[in-house]
């Protein structure tokens, strides 16, 4: 009997009315990044498809986005809960998640090139001894009572709307429409990023890590409300968007793997690994740090080309 491998679960597109308010798309925006984070538990928990964890953490990530974007709404010992346990979250599939970037993203082309390479092979050996050290944790996280309280808190958040049991100090901020919200954040998020990215010839790697993860908190803010908008008018913007993000994310998965590489070839080390290994990781290094300035050039005109963008709300 063959066994059905349970299937990912993408974000989806948002659908807010034209008059929603913005307690409405509070509702909205939680309710997808919960069902997201939920649908793909088994996905992660079996280990077999690596989108699982990874369409996991982006609805997190997602979430903890909106409660940036709602902090008008949401009181704040709402946020720091669901912040503190988020973030809880998302750092235990963080190892996992790396590995399987480097196994299925990285690795792959390299060991496609060469063939039968004994030393490649062992480290697609070593590298998944750790991306199995990396689901032990990420099953743990997910069977932990910690979890569970986690899911059901928020399920009940969202179910009784605790956002509106703040007082009527919030009472202006919860009937304000979600297209005027949305406008001024993301102005505001838009803004952030041209600041930041004014010397981007010139960034060094963190640097680009920081404009990468405005662009990402740019990019789920204009998510959440893009139904509200005419799509002739966003689509140019999102494909920008996208492109450069895509740039910026190949050089962060190459900095993160050598750091993975670092410490494998740190412990392999102290257990005498063969020279063969050694080399192997030397190898995918210096494959990948070839291909790091292609993606710079890329990010260069992809950055040159959302600058040049207008704003679609």
């Amino acid at each position: 009997m063959v066994v059905k491998e349970p299937a990912t679960a993408k974000a989806g597109q948002i659908a807010l009315a034209k008059d929603a308010s913005a307690d409405q798309a509070v509702a909205v925006v939680f309710a997808r990044c919960l069902k997201q984070w939920t649908a793909n538990e088994a996905v992660a928990l079996s280990g077999l498809n690596p989108e699982g964890v990874h369409e996991m953490r982006v609805a997190l990530r997602r979430m903890r986005v909106a409660l940036s974007d709602f902090k008008e709404i949401i009181p704040v010992g709402q946020v720091h809960w669901l912040k503190r346990e988020s973030k809880w979250l998302i750092s235990s599939l963080s190892a996992a998640r790396d590995w399987d970037v480097f196994l299925f993203e990285l690795l792959t082309p390299v060991e496609a090139s060469r063939a039968g390479d004994v030393g490649l092979a062992e480290l697609r050996l070593a590298a998944e001894a750790e991306r199995q050290t990396g689901y032990v944790v990420v099953r743990g996280a997910i069977r932990s009572t910690r979890y569970s309280a986690l899911s059901a808190r928020l399920t009940r958040w969202l179910s009784g709307k605790s956002w509106r049991k703040a007082g009527h100090g919030r009472q202006k901020a919860l009937d304000e429409s979600a297209e005027k919200l949305a406008g001024r954040l993301l102005t505001k998020r838009h803004k952030a990023v041209l600041k930041l990215g004014r010397d981007f010839n010139k960034f060094s790697p963190e640097e680009r890590h920081q404009l990468r993860i405005a662009l990402k908190k740019l990019r789920y803010t204009a998510e959440f409300f893009r139904s509200l908008y005419r799509k002739k008018r966003e689509t140019a913007y999102f494909h920008a968007l996208a492109q450069l993000q895509d740039s910026l994310g190949r050089m962060n998965d190459i900095a993160v793997a050598d750091h993975l590489l670092e410490r494998l070839s740190a412990v392999r080390k102290d257990r005498r690994a063969s020279d063969h290994l050694q080399t192997a990781i030397g190898l995918v290094s210096g494959w990948h740090a070839h291909s790091a300035i292609t993606s710079e050039t890329e990010a260069e005109s992809n950055w040159r080309e959302f600058c040049g963008c207008d704003a679609f709300w």
